[in-house]
């Protein structure tokens, strides 16, 4: 999944440091950590992926009939 660095941070990981405005490719799990830092939002998902992942089918539940 892109994503496009809205805030400088130094990945954790890999030690690598991102600058604002770097395209980066993350996993969903990654992106969710970035996104909901202590500090604030580093990164934010690009559009394309944001597309995709609300195209994503969601599970349907149904609720039984009352009597």
């Amino acid at each position: 999944m892109k994503a496009k660095v809205i805030m400088p941070f130094k990945d954790k990981n890999t030690k690598e440091i991102y600058q604002s405005g770097q395209e980066i490719e993350v996993t969903k799990e990654r992106l969710k950590e970035l996104t909901s830092a202590a500090l604030g939002p580093f990164v934010e998902a690009m559009e394309q992926d944001r597309k995709e992942a609300k195209a994503e089918p969601k599970k349907k539940t149904t609720k039984k009939a009352k009597k």
